[in-house]
């Protein structure tokens, strides 16, 4: 019995001893980059928070999943910008959050459910391509149109439009987005 505790013992220390065999088999870098560059930014002339109305619509134009309509456009205005540099331009990116569908990227409506349309989403747009934004989706730092603003002011034009799920039903339909400027 005795020998066996001590054979026990040294297995657990020679384990607790034991060097890894482990070997590095690659490096991975990071860079990143802080900018002073600043503006004060507008949507549609307005402060944040702002509202962006869009049109009454029949659901007949929304009868089906993958319809859109009511395409409204909308501007993010950056002006008195400092900082900035003769190769500085600047795109919006469109966050990720409690109102984003992570199925669809687009916002899914907010508004109170007893009074809400069903089955439809609002689907932001770069409006210089009509390229449909991934809200909360990193390819929208490649994908987006960027603008310059070496002259310390610009205006990025996007739009939003509803889109469909499935047969829509009428009612209220609601939802926002956090945004930040992406400089470059």
């Amino acid at each position: 019995m005795k020998f066996n505790k001590l054979a026990l013992s040294a297995v657990i220390a020679s384990a607790c001893f034991a060097s890894s065999a482990m070997a590095a088999d690659g490096t991975i870098n990071f860079e990143g980059e802080l900018v002073a560059t600043t503006c004060d930014i507008t949507v549609d002339g307005q402060p944040s928070p702002a509202l962006v109305t869009l049109p009454t619509v029949s659901v007949s134009n929304l009868a089906s999943a993958g319809q859109t309509t009511g395409t409204t456009g909308f501007t993010i205005g950056l002006e008195n910008c400092q900082g900035v540099t003769a190769t500085n331009t600047a795109a919006a990116y469109f966050e990720n959050g409690s109102t984003v569908d992570f199925n669809s990227y687009n916002l899914i409506n907010t508004a109170a459910a007893a009074t809400a349309a069903t089955n439809v989403q609002l689907q932001l747009l770069d409006q210089q391509t009509s390229t449909k934004i991934k809200v909360g989706n990193s390819d929208q730092i490649v994908n987006t149109t960027r603008f310059d603003i070496s002259s310390g002011s610009t205006v990025l034009p996007y739009s939003v439009e509803y889109y469909a799920t499935g047969a829509t039903t009428p009612g209220l339909v609601e939802s926002a987005v956090n945004f930040s400027i992406d400089y470059q």
